[in-house]
């Protein structure tokens, strides 16, 4: 029988407790070389290619960027879309007051200073510079119509609200909510493969695992260079 009060059992079974037996995912190594060496080598690859033949490399990507756009545009703005009412639905609903911590934990900054980080980390340097260059873009040559016209002016003002307004913001709560709750209230590794954990278990720990934090860094890395990339201009156009 156990011997612990009932504040203290309840609490245990809603602060910080991991979904099944995790000891071995928590233990883990500080680095998953298969993860490294993966993000390394695509990191290099690309780079190299990149600094020996620039103008194929940009060739090349241009175009697969294209055809990942003609293909799986409709599947990005449907994704975005659903992403949105989930987490509106989500924040409304009895789940919405559950912690991305333990129940006793406290935020560390205040609203407004949360805000700050968000909008400086997340798309400070890109709101800069596409607040402005992406609805020109969009009024000269919009991705159906013609441009220079009054309904291209409309269509490019709807575009730049869809990529900076709150549906963005949807898809960064999405996986602020994930990372959040799956390591600081289950107890998982900051992860992404940590998410997936209700749905393949302890596989993640595996070539699937791997895979995906691979992705996930390369994804990261190469976006941060988007935004160094654009910080460039702005200063090489300052000085």
């Amino acid at each position: 029988m156990s011997t612990a009060p009932p504040s203290a059992a309840s609490e245990s079974s809603t602060a910080g407790e991991d979904p099944g037996d995790t000891s071995a995912l928590t233990a883990g190594p500080p680095v998953r070389m298969p993860v490294f060496v993966g993000s390394f080598v695509g990191v290099i690859v690309i780079a190299v290619w990149a600094l020996i033949d620039p103008k194929a490399a940009e060739a090349r990507l241009g175009s697969l960027t294209g055809w990942v756009t003609d293909a799986f545009g409709w599947f990005y703005i449907l994704l975005a879309t659903v992403v949105l009412v989930f987490v509106l639905a989500l924040a409304v609903s009895r789940y919405g007051s559950v912690r991305l911590g333990p129940d006793h934990s406290r935020p560390e900054f205040s609203t407004f200073a949360w805000a700050s980080m968000l909008f400086a980390a997340g798309i400070g340097t890109d709101v800069m510079f596409y607040s402005v260059v992406e609805p020109a873009t969009q009024y000269l040559n919009p991705p159906v119509g013609d441009g220079g016209t009054v309904e291209a002016a409309r269509e490019s003002t709807v575009w730049a609200l869809f990529h900076y307004g709150i549906t963005g913001w949807g898809m960064y709560a999405l996986m602020g909510m994930a990372l959040g709750y799956f390591s600081y209230r289950m107890n998982l590794p900051l992860a992404v493969r940590s998410s997936l954990h209700p749905i393949f278990g302890k596989r993640i720990e595996g070539p699937l695992g791997h895979a995906v934090d691979t992705a996930a860094v390369l994804g990261t890395i190469f976006g941060v260079a988007t935004s160094l990339g654009i910080g460039v201009v702005f200063l090489n156009v300052g000085l």
